[in-house]
């Protein structure tokens, strides 16, 4: 991250956030206390985020697709929306269906506390 001055703000679910160059909306989001999910990385060192899993899906104004929060770098005078979005609520949802589709109950998984499980319970 960059210092102080090289920061600039866009808005995040109506409130006014700081960013710094080369930030991910992701990372924004977290510093400014906002949970968006996140399945495919893990935030530590070592892991680099991919934008495969599309569960950390937001809607930047203006465009007309949503965007995978963890790769899409911030920009000065963003408007995004997460969690008041019902477009990302829904998609992320949709997400979240098709990779659970595609595993074992829940209660005959090998990994019954995975963070994917963590994920769908929210």
């Amino acid at each position: 991250m960059s210092n102080t001055s090289t920061s600039f703000t866009l808005t995040l679910d109506d409130v006014e956030v700081q960013a710094y160059p080369g930030e991910t909306l992701w990372q924004v989001a977290k510093r400014a206390g906002e949970t968006i999910p996140h399945l495919c990385f893990k935030d530590a060192p070592g892991y680099r985020a991919d934008g495969n899993c599309r569960a950390c899906m937001v809607e930047v104004e203006g465009e007309r697709v949503l965007a995978a929060s963890c790769i899409r770098e911030a920009a000065p005078g963003m408007v995004v929306r997460s969690a008041g979005s019902s477009r990302v609520q829904a998609a992320r949802k949709g997400v979240l269906e098709l990779l659970l589709a595609d595993q074992p109950e829940r209660e005959s998984s090998p990994d019954r506390s995975s963070h994917l499980w963590d994920t769908a319970d929210q």
